[in-house]
């Protein structure tokens, strides 16, 4: 019998009960910057776990950490084990990002049954649950990209936003309040604070401006989550983008430094009840780096 996800964000009691059925593929998105999230892989993981990361195993395309080709990401999939009849439940620490950048990776190449495990592998821990070192050995499976391509966005559908806002998408900044500013730019090692009299940073390579997109609403990624990191309640989360002025009868398009914490965002939009979502996947890596595009600063954090 197939086991059916009872939700987009399951409980850790659940995941519990059905560990071992054998159509269920249970992922750990654990990242850090310096690499070291495979390394917490094996030194302990809910058992059962493939490890990803989403930098180093995600990343595909010519601006850093875009999605991988269908055929690439299809792969990956099914090396993992993940097939067309499997159900996924990722599960990260920390902020969860890596888990909701599965989810919608997996949504936008046309697998729904993908869930986000509330409390990630920290909740698992508290209550008691035990890790193992042992890495599963999974058959490869057959996994069939089938394109959604409302769940992407790209610059020119938000430089057509910009030309006609009041007809277009919603626009959200998940970055921390000092990018949305324009005091600070997005680093794998976190925010860098410019220079006094300097509009831009180097970053990897890329000459990154300080800003936002004109239009755009902050609605910090972490805000979504309580301060056990679950998942604030559907109704707390509705309320929170209420305040930043969002409504759920239009396109909602989410941004962040690379593609990562805007994930979470936009699960957290899912959970709140918004249907037309979309992740602008280049992100502040290809706008603000592409001095044709435009930008607003603030004087101060938001």
């Amino acid at each position: 019998m197939t086991v059916t996800l009872p939700a987009d964000l399951v409980e850790t009691a659940w995941l519990a009960e059905h560990l071992y059925d054998p159509r269920l593929r249970v992922v750990d998105m654990r990242w850090r910057g310096d690499g070291s999230g495979r390394r917490l892989y094996y030194q302990g993981h809910i058992p059962g776990a493939v490890h990803l990361d989403w930098h180093s195993d995600l990343n595909g395309g010519s601006v850093d950490d875009l999605l991988l080709s269908p055929d690439r990401f299809a792969a990956l999939m099914a090396a993992n084990g993940i097939g067309d009849d499997s159900a996924v439940v990722a599960y990260a620490d920390t902020d969860h990002s890596g888990a909701a950048r599965l989810w919608w990776a997996l949504h936008y190449h046309g697998h729904e049954q993908v869930a986000v495990l509330n409390g990630g592998i920290d909740k698992w821990l508290a209550e008691g649950r035990s890790l193992t070192t042992a890495v599963p050995q999974l058959a490869a499976a057959r996994f069939t990209p089938r394109l959604q391509p409302r769940w992407l966005a790209t610059a020119d559908e938000i430089a057509a936003t910009l030309e006609n806002r009041a007809a277009g998408a919603q626009l959200v900044d998940t970055r921390p309040p000092e990018q949305y500013a324009g005091l600070a730019v997005w680093s794998p090692q976190g925010s860098r604070y410019l220079p006094p009299g300097q509009a831009w940073i180097e970053v990897d390579g890329a000459r990154l401006r300080a800003g936002h997109i004109p239009g755009a609403v902050h609605l910090h990624s972490v805000d979504n989550l309580a301060p056990d990191w679950t998942y604030r309640s559907p109704p707390d989360l509705a309320t929170l983008a209420a305040q930043a002025g969002l409504r759920t009868d239009r396109r909602v398009i989410l941004y962040c430094g690379v593609g990562i914490s805007a994930s979470l965002g936009l699960f957290s939009l899912h959970l709140a009840g918004f249907n037309d979502l979309a992740l602008y996947d280049a992100s502040w890596r290809e706008w603000g780096a592409d001095p044709d595009r435009p930008v607003e600063v603030m004087a101060q954090p938001a």
